[in-house]
């Protein structure tokens, strides 16, 4: 690289014969011990001297003159102003009767830090160390006595004015890449306004599709509930046997649209993070045991065996959810049903691993069915993917029930995977690690909708006392099936259709207890409690047990709802046996009356 160009330069000093000196030595012509130097530097370094780093330096100098501090001052101000500041200034210390020269470095430096100067003078009115403490350490300050030396003088201005010129290349290169990261951060800035944009729209959309679902749920579960309540009551009826056939049919359907629904929910939950696993005590075989029986009434119509084997050595009790993982394998087992004729469905539990404090285990439900080609299986957990779009004419389905089983096992930990040979069956399987239970704990929680669609199996015995009960139910359907499920029960049922009227009833009355409708027109559910709660609060009155029935399945409705003041839920299309079993809970003489 070769620094070129004209280099600008300040002489300070009030005797004028000392600007002409370095004036001359500078621009004048060479002198014999000059020239001789200049031979000896080509000898050594070529024609043109390198300064060591690469840089070939060819100078020419502009010289200004200043006679005073002050007026060096403006000087300097005004060069930079015009972008052509001094690269080196030979400074006097003696100038009267204005500033002397070390207080005008002082202000030079003040505005003007990188400027070099070098301190001329012939006088000691300044020691090296008073110049020091008055101007500081800095490697942009050198001191030269008169008289001058022309070698020295010109070596230095040379070294000075390089040093300078890369001094300012730097800064330019420190200027340009602050320029850049400036830059550089203002667009990642954008990007990350444009995601937050992009994550809020995401949120937007995601809690649209909630709202979607929910409200799409909440309008089909309340006339699916009249429909199943009312095909429930029917098949309690005397029918001959091809109106049996027909009410079953209707029981069948419905329990697969509901299905359905139940998969579609399951999936916004999950992809909401709204989908919660419980670590809780059970009982593993007993729950193996009942989702065999499950299974047992669905292949009544099919030449299948329904199996289990449960390995020995696994514990009695293990912590973790029990209504997922019964979730999972009902999904694994309704599927063996859809797609096995005749054989037999197994339900295999094994033992993989044990500790001194859990259990890895392996559930499987292993078919004689159809099975599933190779190049299939790879997608078989994706969402709504089946093996074949004929799949789907022919045994129905939405092709969500294996990506929930894949996401809630992902929810605990676990893994899931299948084998499976064409016309020779399939094994669906999921491992987790489950702790080990020390202490027996009861669950007491709601069961899954398929727990609430099974047959009822209770012996009939319904009344443990003569009740009033108050039902708030706008649809009338709905009312009517609520009606007819606690006909044989001998309780008293007072049905009215907004939550102003279950105010009205209660001025009127007492009753034991009350199952309230959510969204009603006028006074809908959650308002309704609230003022039933705010009464008994300003009469010291015992709370009446209140269970609130929706159609309105999701987390946050159900924490909405238990806000409120409710004691119970229960998720439409309601079960019979679960109504009743429900309110013998609430009503009992041992019943805790506290809200949940």
């Amino acid at each position: 690289m070769m620094m070129t160009g004209n280099q600008h330069i300040l002489i300070v000093d009030d005797n004028t014969s000392i600007h002409q000196d370095i004036q001359s030595i500078l621009q004048g012509t060479l002198s014999e011990a000059d020239k001789e130097l200049e031979a000896l530097e080509s000898e050594l370094f070529g024609d043109h001297p390198d300064d060591g780093a690469g840089v070939v330096t060819t100078f020419e100098y502009d010289m200004d003159h200043a006679y005073q501090g002050e007026e060096a001052l403006e000087m300097v101000g005004k060069a930079a102003h015009e972008k052509y500041p001094y690269a080196l200034i030979f400074m006097d210390v003696r100038m009267p009767p204005g500033m002397d020269g070390i207080q005008t470095i002082k202000k030079i430096w003040k505005d003007h830090p990188n400027t070099e100067i070098v301190i001329c003078t012939a006088y000691s009115d300044y020691s090296w160390e008073e110049i020091l403490a008055e101007l500081g350490n800095s490697d942009k300050l050198l001191f030269m006595k008169k008289p001058f030396d022309a070698t020295a003088l010109k070596q230095t201005t040379l070294t000075l004015i390089t040093k300078w010129n890369l001094r300012q290349e730097t800064f330019q290169y420190t200027q340009k890449l602050e320029a850049e990261v400036q830059e550089r951060t203002k667009e990642l800035a954008k990007l990350v306004e444009d995601y937050k944009g992009m994550k809020e729209k995401a949120e937007e959309a995601s809690e649209a599709k909630s709202e979607f679902l929910a409200n799409v749920s909440h309008e089909i579960r309340t006339p699916m509930n009249g429909i199943i309540g009312m095909n429930d009551i029917l098949l309690e009826t005397e029918l001959d046997d091809d109106q049996r056939e027909y009410a079953e049919l209707v029981k069948y359907s419905a329990k697969s649209l509901m299905s359905i629904i139940n998969d579609i929910l399951d999936v916004a939950k999950v992809e909401a993070g709204k989908m919660e696993i419980e670590i809780i005590p059970f009982e593993l075989k007993d729950s193996i045991i009942e989702l065999e029986k499950l299974l047992d009434f669905s292949v009544q119509n099919k030449n299948v065996e329904i199996r289990s084997v449960f390995d020995e050595n696994i514990p009695d009790q293990v912590m973790g959810d029990p209504l997922r993982i019964r979730q999972i394998l009902l999904n694994y087992g309704n599927n063996a049903v859809k797609f096995t004729e005749k054989g037999q469905i197994d339900i295999l539990t094994e033992l993989l691993e044990e500790s001194e404090t859990s259990v890895k285990l392996r559930f499987s439900v292993k078919d004689t069915g159809i099975g599933i080609p190779k190049e299939k299986m790879e997608k078989i957990f994706s969402p709504f993917t089946q093996a074949d779009a004929s799949t789907t004419r022919k045994y129905g389905g939405t092709g969500l029930g294996l990506s929930i089983c894949k996401q809630l096992a992902g929810l605990m930990n676990g893994t899931v995977g299948v084998e499976s040979t064409v016309g020779q069956g399939s094994s669906f399987w999921f491992d987790v690690t489950l702790e080990k239970a020390w202490v027996a704990e009861t669950r007491d929680g709601e069961p899954s909708e398929n727990e609430q669609l099974s047959p009822d199996n209770t012996n009939g015995d319904y009344v443990p006392k003569e009740l009033n009960i108050l039902l708030a139910e706008d649809n009338k359907s709905n009312q009517k099936v609520t009606e007819q499920m606690l006909d044989q029960t001998g309780w008293k049922i007072t049905s009215v259709g907004n939550g102003k009227e279950v105010l009205d009833a209660i001025k009127k009355r007492n009753y034991d207890l009350i199952l309230m409708d959510v969204y009603m027109p006028e006074m809908d559910g959650f308002d309704g409690t609230r003022e039933i709660r705010k009464i008994e609060r300003e009469k010291g009155a015992a709370a009446v047990p209140i269970i609130a029935i929706s159609a309105s399945v999701m987390p946050r409705d159900k924490e909405r709802i238990f806000a409120a003041g409710v004691n119970d839920f229960l998720g439409k299309p309601i079960s019979k046996n679960y109504l009743i079993t429900k309110i013998k809970k609430w009503t009992s003489d041992s019943a805790d009356k506290e809200l949940q």
